[in-house]
């Protein structure tokens, strides 16, 4: 078995379109790093013009205002609010000023949990969240940006109980390991699971090319394609290394941050999060992404068997990809188990950050029960693969 082992994996990387994929994968990390990655404009980020613009005309109001029995309650209430508005923003500006970043991060997580508590249950739309939230017709602008003060004010609570050095670029998550956060709650998860598709379309249906080289081998049809599922899976991780390249060229210019670092979580129905070590959140998702291969090499395994066509290897592999852009609603885990479906695990980052369940208003989007779900379809695929493979009318060859 090592020695077809071996044949197989020498086989896949020298397959030309294996390469291709690889160097592909490495141009797309490089033109991110290199291009990308410098426009990249946070919606909350450390901005000293932007805090003065709110902290000193209330500081002018404050100063000049007099309540008296004639006074408007909305006057009476922005005097109630902005003093202690105010507080948080004066001593983010003095942090600032000093350059310490503890005080800041401390100020800033106040700052965040009290705007939130004035913004989001306000009926009378007298404030709102950053207007970065409110562009492009978004009508879901006041929940976006409830959940996104929620998370950055546990994330900067987070660095006040850390050990990490902290800075702008920690602040506003541009170091190496929180790009590969942001990418990981973005779309990295989709271009793994497509690159391992590709790479596993074939993996069986090429050894029609070569049929006389391979009857000879005393192995059986289920013990080829078990092997032959490993070198998908290695190939697949090595997928890894070229995009880790753009990693460097980010920490490099950037910094890399530090695996100990807080990701928020949210916790739907309490509405609330809590903080998990980067290395933690980053193994997570390594692991969920390792489950996604499985069950993408199971599946394609299975369809290779029975259809023998790698054009619909492709199309089977790339439907379990898109199918959840074709039922996704927002709120829909209100009213349909959508838990119990593998597809709406592929935004593996936002399932584990607890973003998927926010979207779809549901708690049961977790990271147990994808593995679960993924892991029970793996083995029924890989099942039905070796009862058919004993079938001598689906043999390999």
């Amino acid at each position: 078995m090592w020695a077809y082992f071996k044949f197989e994996f020498f086989q896949f990387i020298r397959n030309k379109k294996n390469i291709a994929i690889y160097v592909i994968l490495l141009y797309f990390a490089c033109y991110y790093a290199l291009k990308i990655v410098p426009t990249y404009n946070p919606i909350e980020k450390v901005d000293v013009s932007e805090i003065e613009a709110r902290y000193l005309p209330r500081a002018e109001f404050l100063k000049n205002v007099e309540i008296d029995k004639g006074t408007h309650y909305l006057t009476s209430y922005a005097v109630a609010i902005f003093s202690e508005w105010n507080e948080y923003d004066k001593a983010r500006l003095d942090a600032l000023k000093k350059h310490n970043m503890k005080e800041y991060a401390e100020a800033t997580s106040k700052w965040y949990k009290y705007s939130d508590e004035m913004i989001f249950p306000d009926v009378m739309n007298v404030f709102y969240y950053n207007p970065g939230y409110y562009t492009y017709g978004n009508n879901y602008a006041k929940k976006d940006g409830h959940y996104a003060y929620l998370y950055s004010a546990s994330r900067y609570k987070g660095y006040t109980e850390g050990k990490s050095n902290l800075s702008i670029n920690v602040f506003e998550e541009r170091t190496a390991l929180q790009t590969l956060q942001r990418l990981l709650d973005s779309y990295l998860p989709l271009i793994l699971i497509v690159s391992c598709i590709l790479f596993t379309v074939d993996i069986v249906l090429k050894d029609r090319r070569n049929p006389t080289l391979l009857q000879g081998l005393p192995l059986s049809d289920w013990r080829k394609l078990i092997i032959k599922g490993l070198v998908s899976l290695l190939g697949s991780l090595i997928a890894i290394i070229p995009l880790s390249i753009g990693l460097l060229i980010i920490g490099g210019r950037n910094g890399f941050g530090a695996f100990d670092l807080p990701v928020p979580i949210y916790s739907f129905g309490k509405d609330l999060f809590s903080n998990i070590l980067m290395w933690d959140y980053l193994v997570q998702n390594m692991l969920f992404i390792v489950f996604w291969f499985l069950f993408i090499i199971s599946l394609l395994l299975l369809v290779s068997v029975l259809l023998k066509n790698e054009f619909v290897n492709l199309l089977v592999g790339s439907m379990f990809v898109i199918a959840e852009f074709i039922y996704f609603e927002r709120g829909l885990g209100a009213v349909r188990n959508i838990q119990w479906y593998p597809t709406s695990y592929v935004q593996v980052g936002q399932v584990i950050s607890g973003y998927r369940n926010y979207l779809y208003g549901s708690e049961a989007l977790t990271f147990g029960s994808g593995l679960t779900v993924m892991g029970l379809c793996t083995c029924i695929f890989l099942f039905f693969t070796f009862l058919i493979s004993n079938q001598k009318k689906f043999k390999l060859l």
